[in-house]
């Protein structure tokens, strides 16, 4: 480890001491209601309408993944239970795969009328429409047909699928609701039933969302709590601050430096487990993009100047002593299949990525790394080596990890410019339209995501927002779906990232972040879900 990037870690722990200090929460604590429960979150949807390319917030899921309630959840074990359905969806016949699924007779929407194959029917319509905004259209587009009377369903792929009981597991949308709509438009305010535990009621722009108890929802244990409350506070202490106040009983919280703080505190229990989310920045090959970012040797100077590892030790020491960083795109390292394939091809060396840029020609940097740098390299035809860095506000980690990588980059003759927006507008507009050079973020996931890994690097996926294209990792990654043996999928999914991703940089993996539940001591049941499911899973047993 070299002299300059020890006065880097230096300076970010200066700055964090700064930010935990920070100053106190403005708002007056407010007194919670009997009945209720406040969930305090950093990230307000723009929208009710998930899953969409101006909203795929995790922070959407959390409000309608109890609306729109699932055939099957996962729990917090990251497996698959039923909940609307008798029990688990079957394979019937192999070849073409059809898979079948029965409502309980319990289902019904929160209007008194029946869950029923016409409602999953219609939610399938939606997600193939072409004029639908949808984030994806794979295994949806992949269905040959949805058939059935009444409570059960057959559904018909038209070429194997390996994760079919994700689709059929999905929520449905009430099919009375959405005819004649226009799905681009609707869900914007409200959303008018719910198959789950609880039911929209309200929303203050900026402020909160309440949802009620659904009393006709019988599938599982209904509510013990007669409301709950998404509170939104962007700001990271404020945040923290109003949960001390009681203004909330719980958080599932992205990592913050804060949560030091409760882990000795004896009036909250913070329970802490490895996450399927991961923590990456995307580089830009669009047109939009730097044109320096189409250069393979910039994308592997960049990659080699990053000091992943100390960013993780940094950030993490406190509430995550002895976090790796991440060294898989597709992998994480608590699953067996993951291999170190990113630490292999780019150890840390600040020296390399000198020698890399001034052997293509760059010229104006430095000619060693220092801390005090202040000359960057511009390369031929494509300018110099400044990039426009995106992620969202009010995040004092990611704050911290942007710190961090800015200084260890400058010091070797790459700039950075920070573009903090919210959550809102970072996916719901930035992100989609492609006009970044490199964005840092979470995927949050679920176990089988990495069979649709297709979506986010192979050319034309529908995720692949950094516009990614190699057509040889691609013919990779286009088979998977179609595999259904774990093994063989295993294997063309480590090809495709160690022959192919691992060499074109599209992205960089920091690491794979640890998921946190911050409750009160008098609140019990919230616990950590690794998916998407989220915190609020299994609201149902949650008592104070």
């Amino acid at each position: 480890m070299r002299k300059s990037s020890l006065l880097a870690l230096v300076g970010a722990f200066a700055v964090a001491a700064a930010l935990v200090i920070g100053p106190a929460a403005s708002a007056k604590p407010t007194k919670v209601m009997a009945g209720t429960v406040v969930i305090i979150h950093d990230q307000e949807p723009p929208t009710l309408r998930g899953a969409w390319e101006d909203n795929n917030l995790l922070a959407t899921s959390l409000v309608t993944n109890n609306i729109w309630y699932g055939c099957e959840i996962y729990n917090s074990n990251a497996q698959f239970v039923p909940r609307l359905c008798t029990s688990k969806p079957k394979i019937v016949k192999r070849s073409p795969l059809t898979i079948r699924f029965t409502y309980k007779a319990s289902a019904v929407w929160s209007d008194g009328s029946p869950v029923t194959a016409k409602d999953f029917r219609a939610t399938w319509k939606v997600f193939i429409n072409p004029h639908n905004n949808v984030v994806s259209r794979t295994g949806w587009e992949d269905i040959r047909s949805v058939k059935g009377t009444g409570k059960t369903v057959t559904v018909v792929w038209k070429k194997p699928f390996a994760d079919w009981e994700s689709y059929v597991a999905s929520g449905p949308y009430q099919a009375k609701a959405i005819a004649g709509k226009d799905m681009n438009q609707t869900f914007e305010n409200s959303i008018p039933v719910s198959s789950g535990p609880w039911k929209f009621q309200s929303w203050q722009k900026g402020v909160q969302i309440t949802l009620v108890k659904n009393t006709r929802f019988h599938v599982y244990r209904p509510m013990k709590f007669t409301r709950v409350v998404f509170r939104y506070i962007l700001d990271t202490n404020a945040r923290f601050q109003a949960l001390k106040a009681g203004e909330g009983q719980a958080i599932q919280s992205q990592p913050q430096l804060q949560i030091a703080d409760f882990l000795k505190d004896r009036k909250f229990v913070v329970i802490r487990k490895p996450d399927i989310a991961f923590e990456h920045v995307d580089l830009q090959f669009g047109p939009q993009g730097h044109p320096a970012l189409k250069k393979a040797f910039v994308r592997r100077a960049l990659t080699t100047g990053i000091n992943r590892q100390q960013i993780a030790d940094a950030l993490y020491r406190t509430i995550a002593p002895g976090l790796p960083s991440l060294n898989s795109l597709i992998y994480k390292p608590f699953e067996a299949q993951y291999q170190n394939f990113w630490g292999r091809a780019y150890p840390f060396n600040q020296a390399r990525v000198i020698n890399i840029l001034k052997a293509n020609g760059c010229t104006g940097g430095p000619a060693r790394a220092s801390a005090s740098n202040n000359d960057i390299f511009s390369c031929p035809g494509v300018g110099k080596l400044s990039f426009r860095f995106f992620t969202t506000t009010g995040n004092q980690l990611r704050a911290l990890a942007f710190e961090i990588m800015q200084r260890q980059l400058k010091s070797v003759g790459i700039n950075l410019e920070a573009r903090f927006q919210t959550g809102g507008v970072l996916f719901g507009t930035t992100l989609p339209s492609s006009d970044w050079d490199l964005i840092m973020f979470t995927y949050g996931q679920t176990p089988t995501s990495k069979i649709t890994s297709k979506d986010l690097y192979a050319c034309g996926g529908d995720q692949n927002y950094g516009l990614y294209c190699n057509r040889n990792a691609t013919a990779l990654l286009n088979k998977v779906p179609l595999t259904l043996s774990a093994a063989q999928r295993t294997n063309l999914l480590h090809q495709a990232e160690s022959k192919y991703i691992v060499k074109d940089v599209p992205s960089i993996p920091l690491y794979s972040r640890p998921a946190f539940t911050i409750r009160s001591a008098s609140l019990h049941g919230p616990l950590v879900n690794p998916t998407t499911e989220g915190m609020p899973w299994n609201i149902s047993d949650w008592t104070s």
